[in-house]
């Protein structure tokens, strides 16, 4: 495969020292370069056996979601803005796992965009996502004591449901797409969120925000959705 501007050698050795996946794909979404913990997570024997191909070429389990992979890689190269997501994918070996996975612009020395650098970081269902923004956010709110005392009652108190609406409502995603994903009607979405804001004590579904942070719930991925395939765009 032709490349305008080759990786460099030192920039290849950083990729294969640093933990998680690191690679670099094309305009295309064609993968320019991959490390080794990549091609393994994949289920390639060699990692040059992705170079110039797209991930719906290698991977049946990921191929289905090519198109969102596509879409993230465009926002980023037309933005020119890093962009967090998070994939839920079952994996050649059969297992299910979860990743952060951060898309970045990548330049050539003149400043041109040639495609994007992507970071895979395993996590479970004990990860905190955006824990900055939440301690952020929490530094310029005055959380009461009797609030934080009543965080072991309330991460009790919610359903399997509930909790998974919740995580994707903090994450900016609307009834819409949250009853596509789950499943389920809008209407039986729109009833969850009434029980939340009851539960939560809540008069709206942006104060929800506000309560699942004074509570300490919410931002915690439900171990119900680590078997269920997504991509999610967290933060950009």
């Amino acid at each position: 495969m032709d490349i305008a501007t080759p990786i460099p050698s030192t920039q290849i050795s950083l990729f294969e020292q640093l933990p998680g996946c690191w690679g670099c794909k094309d305009k295309d979404s064609k993968f320019v370069y991959v490390n080794k913990n990549y091609a393994d997570l994949i289920g390639i024997d060699s990692q040059d056996a992705l170079i110039g191909k797209t991930i719906c070429e290698l991977s049946p389990e990921l191929a289905r979601y090519a198109e969102n992979f596509n879409y993230q890689d465009e926002r980023v190269i037309k933005t020119k803005r890093q962009i967090r997501i998070l994939n839920v994918h079952p994996y050649a070996d059969g297992s299910w796992q979860a990743h952060i996975v951060t898309k970045v612009p990548w330049y050539d020395e003149a400043g041109n965009v040639l495609g994007v650098i992507f970071n895979w970081e395993s996590i479970d269902e004990s990860a905190l996502l955006d824990i900055g923004a939440w301690i952020c956010k929490l530094a310029g709110t005055n959380v009461k004591a009797k609030d934080r005392s009543r965080d072991v009652a309330a991460k009790g108190l919610l359903s399997k449901r509930e909790s998974e609406v919740l995580f994707l409502h903090l994450y900016g995603k609307k009834p819409q797409f949250i009853a596509q994903m789950l499943g389920v009607s809008v209407k039986t979405i729109e009833n969850h969120f009434a029980n939340l804001r009851i539960k939560l004590g809540a008069e709206s579904k942006t104060e929800l925000v506000d309560k699942a942070l004074e509570l300490g719930i919410g931002s915690r991925i439900p171990k119900s959705l680590l078997k269920q395939q997504f991509s999610l765009i967290i933060e950009e």
